[in-house]
């Protein structure tokens, strides 16, 4: 068993909370750390990257006392609180005596993070970061891979993260040596990195790419693949609660939710 407060500088340790702080310096939007506080005693831990209603069930099911998300429980202001609305899953926990902890930007920039795991598992051995948070942590990662053709990759990727939902944009026959990933829904800051001379990869991977920043960069000749913004994060969350677990050493029992609907 460990209290909250230790248990939080564990996931502080692997994903500092300062670099969710010097992003919302920088100007984005981020509220990331302990959100809700009901009980100091940590026995059970569910994490899952989104808090659901689904998830919040699962966690009273198996009796757990803090559920630890990717995305924000809590993201913009509350104005108001319908137990049937938006805000059913939240009022649940609450109402089931809950902590609630979330790990956002500070877990997408983290040296083994959302971010990192993605370019990982997409095939990179090494990589640089392509826009930094602060030093040594930063978003995007541009890599080499053995060349193949986009097709082909394109599969890979498909094998790789486990999903059907992959949407490929770009001559299939193109040969691809370089790849720059973004996880969740970096394509404008891609679209930057590209613009600005920051990246030369051949391929482009990230998630919810709108209509706009995808013409673009085919116009600039990129080939671009398309993920669900959960498949381009479940890999590396995934990868937080087993660093976790190895961290607590069996004194809190970590259990990892997954959404299939999302895969």
């Amino acid at each position: 068993m460990y209290n909250l407060t230790d248990f939080y500088a564990i996931l502080n340790d692997i994903a500092p909370i300062e670099l969710s702080l010097k992003s919302i310096e920088k100007g984005e939007y981020d509220n990331s750390g302990i959100l809700v506080k009901q009980t100091e005693k940590v026995n059970k831990a569910l994490f899952c990257l989104d808090l659901t209603e689904s998830a919040v069930n699962r966690a009273v099911r198996l009796k757990c006392d803090t559920i630890v998300t990717h995305h924000p429980a809590i993201y913009t202001p509350v104005k108001s609180l319908d137990i049937g609305g938006e805000n059913k899953a939240l009022l649940k926990a609450i109402s089931k005596g809950l902590n609630i902890i979330s790990m956002h930007l500070n877990l997408d920039f983290a040296t083994c993070g959302i971010d990192a795991n993605l370019a990982k598992t997409l095939g990179a051995k090494s990589y640089k970061i392509l826009d930094y948070v602060v030093d040594g942590f930063g978003y995007g990662r541009e890599f080499s891979i053995q060349e193949t053709t986009r097709s082909n990759y394109a599969n890979f990727v498909k094998n790789a993260l486990k999903t059907k939902k992959v949407i490929a944009y770009g001559n299939k026959n193109t040969k691809i040596k370089s790849v720059a990933s973004f996880c969740g829904a970096g394509s404008p800051v891609a679209l930057k990195m590209v613009k600005g001379g920051l990246t030369n990869a051949d391929l482009i991977v990230s998630a919810d790419i709108p209509h706009h920043i995808l013409l673009e960069l085919l116009e600039l000749n990129k080939c671009v693949l398309v993920l669900t913004h959960y498949s381009a994060e479940i890999v590396g969350f995934k990868d937080f609660a087993n660093q976790v677990k190895e961290r607590v050493k069996g004194g809190v029992e970590i259990i990892y939710f997954e959404d299939k609907r999302f895969m």
